[in-house]
């Protein structure tokens, strides 16, 4: 009967044609290419720490990126009249893509909020090829009869040898076969780094495009915006493994499968998953109908931006490949609703213009901003409001070569948000910038930043000309003599010596550790109080000066730490430890191998970093005197160093009782911390969980501090005393390779392949800059490599084996 069933059932879901469920090939045409191409492991590697090194630097608010355009080339190889489509329909799949990777897609109204200030303007466009490589025109699109009906996954479509057609150069043009593949395989593509005659993308007809022959749910051009996502270096959002598994995006929450269908927000499949309410199943890397996809994450842009820059695997689309001719006028953009805010006031030197409320676009093109050469001019931009207030983005470009588009190097002049209030900066005006007046154009968006075409929701955009001309870099001077002084827990005055010329000062507080400033500016005396900061944190402050012609340069960063607040914990402790005890505790830096201390012990001068967002593994050993008895662990982290333990979140680790003489556990630090110096408690009791505050009959308790510091660069990549560590292949098969980028210089470390439960499978010191482990006997899972450095710094890599 069980045979029977299961026959039915693949009788079915041929009838209904596997499609139902969007089926991508990629993962598995990528493990075939290892196979047959072990060399191309290394080439990814390399691209990946490439990669990790980009995104470590990318900014979303600041970055100045141009817009990339990728000439593509459509084989279309079809054994019937359906699999021959039109052009229309190809070209409607180019639209797709160009909405999709702008985010200029309707249905991105679709985002939840929670994932809305994450969605991303990719800036890569593409264009159907309008020359072929002999230099002759073309429309972009190659013919080709077969009598073959399915061509698989093993690539025959792309040689013609084979009665495919040979890819154009794939360094020059995204190559793209539309034939049908058979099996339900909706596409695939290859990662970068594949072999060079295969690079692109394999999609079959009835998904690809939006009209003509296409077949729902997959009927909008979703399947090929996917794809493409792989072809520039993007995973499944789920890191094609489990709830152990990423996809080496910090913004993607992580995901325990594929989601099917439309699911309904929220829908979450990993209990730790950062502390996102959902999957981002809307994302366009996961498997849900076309009609549900509508983003790319930030995240996922910096990862396909790298492939763009210096030494990146597909640069060569960079430096010329595609470039469209310009414009013959200047790109719109626009608010649509101003009615809630609105530009206010511009300010950029010396020039001034309050412009109220404009109705989300204003040509002030009549008003000239006058600048030199190589000068440097401070900017205030002031939103207004009608009631509450946003936060909102700004940017200001410069078409510096006056080619009417603001899309080339160095035209993205300012950027800052999110903020509430005015922000500040500095304008500087290369000193090779070509004379004469320019179009600027300042741009103001609520809770994302703008780009120079859009036209978006809420905000406002005012053009104005700015006048270049000759002449030096201003004289105004950078003060000196920085000192602070009346610190407290909460303020602390700031100090700055007088400028000969000085109009007024802007300054600027963050603390250590975070990208976003506090800005003070128009300051006309030479110190300023500030209130309001947090207990035990250090702060970063710069200060500069304003004179009528511009603004100096920030001054050198300067620090002053506050000092602790009174905070009070209540008492806990076991009453007898003649039977068991706390014996080590290890987290980070700290490795304390305490022994019996009575029931309670305070070793809050002991202390490690925790990052914001990071994920760290506490070590307990418990020992006793003689007989085992079982013990009960609770692990708690006062988050919001509020004196307790009881909010939502503290209670970092829990283990039931038990007897066993290694326990350990790991947990994630929420990104609501606050900075600075925390307390952490580690409790065992006998034979049941302890609370925070109890006083209990056997067991121990022990009192750390823990420094929480800002969140890192989320990144497969994590650095253990400046060294960027990395493992390939990852999911693994059989090996795997952890790399110390840059050499170790002959320092020691210890590396662990442990399970899940922190079990060591395997240890060894490592002292050279790459080690591989062989995993052919190893079960298929999730496993951690941890790296710990000889000052005990460590880090953790999740390792996903397929064996």
């Amino acid at each position: 009967m069980k045979k029977f069933f299961t026959l039915s059932l693949l009788m079915l879901l041929t009838t209904w044609g596997w499609a139902q469920h969007r089926v991508c090939y990629t993962d598995q045409v990528h493990e075939r290419l290892l196979k047959e191409h072990p060399e191309m492991a290394q080439r990814m590697a390399e691209i990946e720490r490439q990669t990790q090194r980009y995104v470590a630097s990318f900014n979303q608010a600041e970055a100045a990126t141009t817009v990339i355009t990728i000439p593509v080339v459509v084989h279309v190889i079809y054994s019937n009249s359906n699999e021959n489509i039109s052009d229309a329909q190809i070209q409607s799949q180019i639209d797709v893509l160009n909405e999709d990777f702008r985010r200029l897609n309707a249905d991105k109204v679709n985002t939840p909020a929670e994932f809305a200030p994450y969605a991303a303007d990719v800036e890569i466009q593409f264009v159907l090829a309008s020359t072929d490589p002999n230099g002759n025109p073309t429309n972009g699109i190659t013919r080709k009869a077969s009598s073959r009906t399915q061509w698989g996954t093993n690539d025959d479509m792309k040689y013609s040898s084979k009665g495919g057609v040979d890819a154009w150069p794939t360094d020059k043009y995204l190559n793209i076969w539309v034939c049908n593949i058979g099996g339900g395989i909706l596409g695939y593509a290859q990662f970068p780094g594949g072999p060079a005659a295969t690079d692109g993308v394999v999609i079959s007809p009835q998904y690809f495009g939006r009209t003509g022959y296409v077949q729902a749910p997959f009927n909008k051009g979703r399947t090929t915006t996917h794809e493409v996502g792989h072809w520039l270096n993007l995973r499944h959002i789920w890191g094609d493994g489990n709830c152990s598994v990423d996809d080496f995006v910090s913004d993607t929450p992580t995901a325990g499968g594929p989601n099917y269908g439309c699911p309904s927000y929220p829908s979450k499949s990993c209990q730790n998953n950062g502390g996102w309410t959902s999957d981002q199943f809307m994302n366009y890397m996961d498997y849900v109908d076309d009609a549900c996809m509508n983003m790319f994450s930030a995240g996922q842009k910096a990862r396909m931006r790298a492939l763009f820059a210096p030494g990146g695997a597909r640069e060569s689309f960079a430096n010329g490949g595609g470039s469209t001719p310009p414009p013959a006028s200047y790109c719109a953009s626009k608010g649509n609703d101003a009615s809630y805010e609105w530009i206010q006031t511009v300010k950029v030197g010396s020039f001034s213009y309050n412009s109220g409320q404009n109705g989300g676009y204003a040509d002030f093109t009549t008003q000239t901003v006058n600048v030199a050469q190589g000068g440097s001019y401070a900017v205030t931009l002031t939103p207004g409001f009608s009631g509450s207030t946003y936060n909102e983005y700004w940017r200001i470009w410069i078409d510096f070569n006056d080619d009417k588009d603001f899309d080339d190097a160095g035209e993205l002049v300012f950027s800052a948000g999110p903020s509430t209030s005015a922000v500040s900066g500095t304008l500087n005006i290369p000193s090779s910038a070509a004379t004469g007046a320019k179009r600027m154009r300042v741009s103001m968006k609520y809770n994302a930043a703008p780009t120079a075409c859009e036209t978006f929701s809420y905000g406002e955009v005012e053009d104005y000309t700015i006048n270049i001309s000759t002449g030096g870099t201003t004289t105004c001077n950078t003060p000196a003599g920085l000192s602070a002084n009346n610190v407290t827990a909460s303020s602390f005055t700031l100090n700055w010596g007088a400028v000969s010329g000085a109009v007024s000062y802007d300054v600027r507080v963050r603390a250590q550790g975070t990208t976003s400033w506090t800005n003070f500016n128009g300051q006309t005396s030479t110190s300023l109080n500030v209130t309001g900061a947090a207990a035990s944190t250090t702060y970063e402050w710069q200060v500069r000066t304003n004179c009528s012609g511009g603004s100096s340069a920030w001054s050198a960063t300067q620090t002053v730490t506050t000092s602790a607040g009174t905070v009070t914990y209540c008492s806990s402790a076991g009453q007898n430890t003649s039977d068991e005890w706390i014996q080590r505790v290890r987290l980070g830096s700290i490795d304390n191998n305490s022994g019996n201390n009575g029931g309670y012990a305070d070793f809050t001068s002991l202390s490690t970093n925790l990052a914001k967002g990071s994920s760290y593994t506490i070590y307990i050993t418990p020992a006793w005197s003689g007989t085992k008895y079982r013990e009960a662990y609770r692990v708690w982290i006062d988050f919001n160093q509020d004196g307790d333990f009881d909010d939502a979140g503290e209670l970092v680790y829990s283990r039931a009782r038990t007897t066993s003489t290694s326990i350990s556990g790991s947990f994630t630090v929420p990104s609501s911390a606050l900075t600075g110096a925390t307390r952490m408690r580690v409790s065992m009791k006998y034979n049941a969980y302890p609370s925070p505050c109890e006083t209990f009959t056997y067991g121990e308790v022990e009192d750390y501090t823990v420094n929480i510091v800002a969140a890192r660069e989320a990144v497969a990549a994590h650095t253990v005393s400046g060294m960027e560590v990395n493992i390939y292949p990852n999911p693994a098969m059989h090996f795997a390779t952890l790399s110390i980028a840059g050499g170790i210089s002959g320092e020691a470390y210890t590396v662990r392949l442990m399970d899940m439960q922190g079990k060591v499978i395997e240890e060894r010191t490592v002292t050279t800059a790459e080690t591989t482990f062989d995993l052919s006997k190893t079960k298929a899972g999730i496993y951690l490599l941890q790296v710990i450095d000889n000052q005990g710094n460590q880090t953790i890599k999740r390792l996903s084996v397929q064996n």
